[in-house]
């Protein structure tokens, strides 16, 4: 295998089923040819391969040799995956793929479940295409531009090619007989150059155009039906709307002056009415710190009294003392003057004077006391007319603002009923603008004239440089074949064929044909490599040498003039040499009647279907 080129390897083809044999194919690499009679399940090996590629069930054949089998299996080594198993039920339906190779028949789970058609996120097609690095691509398939997703089922043409398709007088680019010529053109288009249609811009056809005019006339129909009976309904004067909306507007915006001008006073009174609170609050706070002041300085006076009453007996006590000290003494009736001893009146007189000091600080403060007791007073009556009147005047705004809050409601309200007819009248006008511009719309699509679509719309298929670029490679082949005539290969835009020397592929005789179709198919793949475009890497042809066939025994009969000039010119054995020279860019499958040139043995892995008459060898793919 080339380093860097991304490309399919088929490993083995094979069926199963419980009670009957394996039936498997072990493939090379490169070239591979598998040849023998008719009958032998050779061109069974094509169908079965591109049934493994997606291809309906219906078109797999039905051979007695197939009973009993129920399986396909298709082990491959593919760029991104590397090493991986396809599984298919022969009666069709998902593929299910295993990320390692298995036994055919294993019982194994796989590990993903493929869908057949290119829909959805997990699909066979999208899976193998994205290993050759092919996503999301739309090709257009009308001349309109209408498109659709590229699959592996439109790269399946290129890859096998079946008997009939091979010799067939057809474009050797036809996928099949339902697709439409452009779709055919476009696929090689995007094949050739690696550039996809998703940029076109679809232009329906006039059939398409007359069909969506007329889904839009019934889907307006409708609606219009709808909308008018709802205006009847709901408005059955709907010529006065105009003039009630007006009034309306006119009865709104002087409502919403009045509305304001009271929201505003009764906004200003509230703001008074909490100004007025707050001031009561603050009022009664203070009235309350002048009660426990007040409370606090009646018991200061209280201790004041008790200390002069006390202060006052002693001094009455000093004296008396110190009266009874001027006498004559008792005991030798001395007088006073000439008395020794003055029994302590120092310390009574000093003690007395300290007294009367002591009285004298605490009048001092308790008439400070009183004076202050005297304000605090005055200030508690002041703040109890203040009070008075704080509550007065919020009485006075209470009154106010239960005044002016119902006229404000029934302006609200009357405001509120307004605006709701106001916007009930706007429905209405609303509803019978969208009844006039629906019957606008009908008036139009009932006039709408389809435009036609130009042939030439958009370019199609393939053409100047990259035709002939083509065309070069498939002369490449032909040259390397030693193609007799010296073949001069152009490239037929209208057809999307070859021509050799100026002549039409499908001029030429069965045989001719099948072996230009080999080259185109040979060809492409050849101009792709040099393009370093996406290419599976997997040929296999069904009877590209049907001008080697025995004329007598062949049931597609004599061979033509051009048949056997190319039988005779040596084709044949530098058609497998040149294979063995791509191998290492591409695996090979051809299926052949008669046997390769002996010296394929040395390149070739060789498979030889000898039918039920054989002796030796393999009886077929069964």
């Amino acid at each position: 295998m080339v380093v860097g080129v991304a490309r399919f390897i088929i490993r083995r083809l094979a069926v199963t089923g419980p009670k009957v044999p394996t039936a498997e194919l072990l493939l090379a690499d490169g070239l591979n040819i598998i040849w023998g009679a008719s009958n032998t399940g050779k061109s069974f090996t094509v169908k079965l391969l591109d049934f493994l590629s997606g291809a309906k069930p219906k078109m797999l054949p039905n051979i007695n040799e197939r009973q009993g089998y129920e399986k396909a299996w298709l082990d491959l080594i593919l760029p991104k995956s590397g090493q991986v198993t396809l599984v298919r039920a022969l009666a069709g339906g998902s593929f299910g793929l295993y990320d390692h190779w298995v036994q055919p028949g294993t019982e194994e789970k796989a590990t993903r479940t493929l869908s057949p058609e290119h829909k959805g996120k997990d699909n066979l097609s999208a899976f193998l295409l994205a290993e050759i690095g092919i996503a999301d691509k739309s090709i257009a398939r009308t001349q309109n531009g209408a498109k659709a997703a590229f699959s592996l089922r439109h790269f399946v043409p290129y890859l096998f090619t079946e008997e009939t398709d091979m010799m067939g007088e057809w474009s050797p680019i036809r996928i099949s007989d339902f697709n439409s010529d452009t779709l055919d053109k476009n696929v090689l288009k995007f094949i050739t150059t690696g550039v996809d249609d998703s940029a076109v811009i679809e232009t329906p056809s006039i059939d398409a155009q007359k069909s969506i005019n007329s889904g839009k006339i019934q889907m307006v129909d409708e609606m219009l039906a709808s909308a008018e009976q709802e205006l009847n309904r709901e408005y059955p004067e709907p010529a006065d709307l105009e003039s009630q909306l007006a009034r309306l507007d006119k009865a709104s915006d002087e409502l919403h002056s009045r509305l304001i001008e009271r929201q505003n006073e009764l906004d200003q009174l509230r703001h008074d009415r909490r100004f007025i609170v707050d001031s009561m609050s603050k009022t009664q706070e203070r009235q309350t710190e002048l009660v426990l002041a007040l409370e606090r300085f009646a018991l200061l006076k209280s201790i004041y009294d008790s200390d002069v009453e006390r202060l006052s007996s002693l001094e009455e006590g000093g004296a008396a003392l110190m009266a009874t000290a001027n006498r004559p003494c008792p005991l030798c009736g001395a007088d006073p003057e000439h008395q020794k001893h003055a029994h302590g009146l120092e310390e009574v007189e000093q003690a007395q004077r300290a007294v009367r000091a002591e009285i004298a600080k605490i009048e001092l403060e308790r008439s400070d006391l009183m004076k202050a007791t005297s304000s605090l007073r005055v200030e508690q009556e002041g703040l109890a007319r203040r009070a008075e009147r704080l509550e007065s005047d919020l009485q006075s705004v209470d009154g106010r603002i239960a005044e002016v809050r119902p006229r404000e409601t029934a302006i609200r309200s009357s405001y509120e009923e307004i605006a709701r007819t106001r916007d009930n009248v706007r429905v209405g006008l609303s509803l019978a603008k969208r009844v006039e511009a629906l019957r606008q719309r009908k008036g139009e699509l009932d006039s709408f004239k389809a435009s036609k679509v130009s042939k030439s719309e958009i370019n199609v298929g393939v053409g100047g440089v990259v035709g002939h670029e083509l065309a070069m490679a498939v002369q490449s082949v032909l040259r390397a074949w030693r193609f007799p005539g010296d073949p001069s290969v152009s490239f037929d835009d209208a057809s999307h064929d070859i021509l050799v020397n100026g002549k039409d592929r499908r001029s030429n005789g069965k045989g001719v044909r099948a072996l230009l179709n080999a080259a185109f198919k040979i060809g492409l793949l050849d101009y792709c490599r040099q393009k370093e475009l996406p290419h599976p890497g997997v040929l296999v042809l069904d009877s590209p040498l049907l001008t080697y066939r025995q004329g007598q025994k062949s049931r597609h009969g004599e061979l033509s003039e051009d048949e056997k000039a190319i039988k005779a010119s040596g084709v044949k054995e530098r058609f497998f040499v040149y294979l063995k020279e791509k191998s290492a860019e591409a695996q090979f499958i051809i299926i052949e009647n008669d046997p390769p040139p002996d010296s394929a043995a040395d390149y070739a892995t060789i498979y030889s279907f000898v039918g039920n008459e054989g002796e030796e060898g393999r009886k077929g793919f069964f």
